[in-house]
């Protein structure tokens, strides 16, 4: 059995059990939706489909306001292809373009074939979002709207996780995704300065998505993560800013520092996973002395963490 992937609505079968969203990080929200879509298509025979997008619909329509992505596409299919991997299904990637998106609601109705279709009450479709899942009845189609899964008592959305991750509470991140929150990237090289004129050398790793993504801005500081190289994975205590004190970046990156590891990791692919609250601020030192004291006491709480 396996999760079949396609890039086009064209192939979604006749009458089929379908979840849509752009289910964007894949949080506990997203998954009761999946496993409502799934037991529905199960009891009833029908074929399991999903129907989600390669970008964040306001990518194309408000750039200007894009929120960014939790994570990039390539971990955003492989979380919904795992969470669909038990029997048969079908992951529609739908491209996101203008001509989709100028489609009138009642065209991108007929395009679902009768599906029976499952949600959440805010979902919305067709040019200028004019359709919804009550526009979706009238035309005839069974929907099935998903109550919002809760954390803390408040509901559980991808601009709620979006929020947390520019607070840089990751425990919070954690909890609403229902695993760590992480983030893979390939090792360039950077100035050279952190190893040579701090004795602490760093895997870097630019902030962006494998397929140049933009992601979701993180609040700039010091953390506590696991970093996966290979088979190999170490605790890692990770800057993620500019630098101030030495170099001023351009953009903001994250330096992974992995505490006895030495290697040279160039070109290689790295795994950082978060499970905790950022550690401190980023902020600029007076000179490398009280730089170099600071990250001492950062690798102090590295250990406490992986300990505790």
């Amino acid at each position: 059995m396996a999760c079949t992937l396609v890039n086009s609505l064209d192939a979604l079968p006749a009458n089929a059990a379908l979840a849509v969203g752009s289910f964007d990080g894949f949080h506990l929200g997203h998954q009761a939706l999946l496993r409502e879509m799934l037991a529905y298509a199960r009891a009833t025979g029908r074929a399991a489909c999903v129907l989600t997008f390669g970008q964040l619909p306001l990518t194309l329509l408000d750039p200007a306001h894009d929120p960014g992505r939790i994570v990039d596409d390539a971990r955003n299919l492989e979380l919904l292809r795992a969470a669909l991997s038990e029997g048969e299904a079908r992951l529609i990637q739908q491209p996101f373009t203008p001509a989709f998106a100028a489609l009138p609601a009642a065209d991108f109705i007929r395009r679902l074939r009768g599906a029976t279709l499952f949600c959440g009450e805010d979902w919305r479709f067709g040019a200028g979002a004019s359709g919804s899942p009550e526009t979706a009845r009238a035309a005839g189609l069974e929907v099935h709207i998903v109550p919002y899964a809760q954390w803390q008592g408040e509901r559980v959305s991808s601009t709620r996780i979006r929020s947390a991750l520019q607070a840089g509470d990751l425990t919070a991140v954690a909890a609403m995704l229902g695993r760590p929150w992480n983030f893979c990237g390939t090792v360039v090289r950077g100035r050279g300065l952190a190893g040579p004129s701090l004795g602490f050398p760093t895997l870097n790793l630019p902030y962006r998505g494998r397929d140049g993504e933009r992601l979701v801005p993180l609040a700039r500081g010091v953390y506590c993560a696991q970093a996966t190289l290979g088979t190999e994975t170490r605790p890692a205590l990770v800057n993620f800013g500019v630098a101030p004190t030495l170099k001023t970046e351009a953009a903001p990156l994250f330096e992974a520092h992995l505490p006895g590891w030495s290697g040279d990791a160039y070109g290689c692919d790295v795994t950082l996973t978060f499970t905790r609250p950022r550690l401190r601020a980023e902020r600029p030192f007076a000179g490398l002395d009280a730089l170099k004291a600071q990250i001492a006491d950062d690798l102090e709480h590295l250990l406490e963490a992986c300990n505790g």
